[in-house]
């Protein structure tokens, strides 16, 4: 299934809101980013299991319907997957496959270029796109702007709440089986130097159980 950002937009003031199923891209995996994933970096905030979790999400096209391995939020619905690179992309649609449907995320907002991202910086920033999430077992296809992606080298993922609500149920959790990204890239100059990553979390990146979260409701976006 795909979604064209392209056929149904509605620009809310904070970030642009895409959905739609009118536009189909080319099924071919040729133009895969997968290989283009720094995996051992992926990371996952508010991730059962910490933030080794995140690559759970993250499988080659053809393990895309695996269902044995999952990145599951752990305190509450709220999840940030952050995935770094190691060439410049050019991202053209990013593939979600989540649930089962009461721990399908409602929305996803797409951050470019912002490693540093928290919880708190997500809830109160403008994502350079976001999408709602469609609540069906494959998984879909969004088509991004691909002019607001091009040359990027890290892209974080932020599922603000389930849609457990919109469908009846009492799920407390966000689930995402896979994430795949497509597009074209290119190498990274070669230059001198060590690129360091965090390697102890800050305290912003972690919730505590029955502490909020900060995050505040915000109508009409």
């Amino acid at each position: 299934m795909s979604c064209s950002d392209e056929a149904h937009d509605h620009d809310h003031g904070n970030g642009h809101h895409g959905h739609s199923h009118d536009v189909p891209l080319d099924q071919s995996p040729l133009d895969s980013l997968y290989g283009q994933i720094d995996l051992p970096n992926v990371t996952a905030l508010n991730g059962e299991g910490g933030g080794e979790s995140g690559k759970k999400a993250i499988k080659a096209w053809d393990m895309r319907d695996d269902e044995t391995l999952w990145c599951e939020s752990e305190v509450d619905d709220e999840l940030i997957i952050k995935i770094p690179f190691t060439a410049y992309i050019s991202l053209r649609s990013i593939t979600l496959k989540a649930g089962p449907s009461g721990k399908t995320p409602s929305e996803m907002h797409l951050f470019r270029d912002n490693p540093g991202l928290d919880f708190s910086d997500a809830s109160s920033s403008t994502p350079t796109q976001k999408f709602d999430v469609v609540d069906v077992k494959d998984g879909v296809e969004y088509q991004v702007k691909a002019a607001k992606f091009n040359g990027l080298t890290s892209l974080t993922l932020y599922f603000p709440g389930n849609n457990s609500e919109q469908v009846d149920e009492d799920e407390e959790t966000t689930r995402i089986y896979y994430i795949g990204l497509r597009g074209t890239h290119q190498p990274l100059p070669n230059r001198p130097g060590v690129i360091i990553y965090e390697s102890s979390a800050r305290p912003t990146d972690h919730k505590t159980e029955g502490v909020s979260s900060g995050q505040t409701f915000r109508p009409g976006y």
